[in-house]
């Protein structure tokens, strides 16, 4: 039995060589050697779950671009747009002018770099200021960070503006009086916590499970993006489990009428020297 097993691997080998086609190997029929049979197997399932794996990284990129436009046409414009303000005197429109100009060349460049937390932080008061043009005074953005070193932490690039534009749309927007988004900057000796936390109208808990149970799934195609923490909140979710591992990532805690927290955990990089 085992001499027509090898000779037929060899056959298999040869048909392989000749076509670079593995499914000629993988999908013999090995149930004579049972062995083999459960080492293809195992071949099989891996080499799937490492395509199911690919293809949530280029999913996961794409949501981060899908929303592309040309950068120099959007430029040129907003620049008009503030040097007009300015010349008429209109201060208050020539700085939201700029700073959605600087949020969207943030946006737009390479979203696969790495940058600091100061620059995460930049770009996420960059789209407070815009977001003061709709609500005034009603909105007020503060940080709470002890270790001033974590301004230099390294992480991925847009995981914080998500997180501050879920307050403001699902949290802020729907409450009668003022509100405050509280960034939160903690670290232990391995790890980065970014929270991000609202004092808005908050989710019953039932919504809290299934949104945590989807980040702790990873999955990025679940459930109504119309829901409160939709696609966005999941893509950070996935992004950061692709390129950290599933010890990271993002989770959420909230009370109805009492407010919500996104707790976002990273690795910790500081650089050296």
């Amino acid at each position: 039995m085992w001499l027509n097993t090898a000779r037929r691997l060899r056959q298999a080998l040869r048909r392989y060589r000749t076509d670079k086609s593995l499914e000629t190997v993988l999908h013999a029929d090995w149930r004579r050697a049972p062995d083999l049979q459960r080492f293809f197997d195992d071949i099989e399932k891996r080499l799937h779950g490492e395509e199911i794996t690919r293809l949530q990284q280029k999913q996961a990129e794409y949501l981060a671009l899908q929303n592309q436009i040309n950068p120099h046409f959007l430029y040129n414009a907003l620049e008009a747009i503030r040097s007009d303000a300015l010349l008429a005197n209109c201060t208050e429109i020539a700085e939201t002018t700029e700073a959605l100009a600087t949020f969207f060349r943030y946006t737009i460049s390479n979203v696969q770099e790495y940058v600091t937390f100061s620059d995460e932080l930049d770009n996420a008061e960059n789209y407070f200021t815009i977001q003061r043009c709709r609500f005034g005074d009603k909105l007020s953005m503060e940080l709470e960070m002890e270790n001033e070193a974590l301004l230099e932490a390294r992480m991925p690039k847009l995981i914080l503006q998500p997180l501050v534009e879920n307050a403001v749309s699902h949290g802020l927007e729907g409450k009668i009086e003022q509100g405050t988004v509280r960034i939160i900057v903690e670290n232990s000796a391995q790890t980065l916590f970014l929270r991000v936390r609202d004092d808005g109208i908050g989710m019953p808990e039932d919504q809290v499970n299934r949104l945590n149970a989807q980040f702790a799934s990873g999955d990025t195609a679940a459930a109504s993006t119309q829901q409160r923490g939709g696609i966005a909140l999941r893509n950070v979710n996935s992004r950061i489990r692709l390129m950290f591992g599933e010890n990271y990532g993002l989770h959420i805690f909230s009370a109805a009428g009492v407010g919500t927290e996104c707790c976002v955990t990273l690795p910790l990089l500081l650089q050296e020297g």
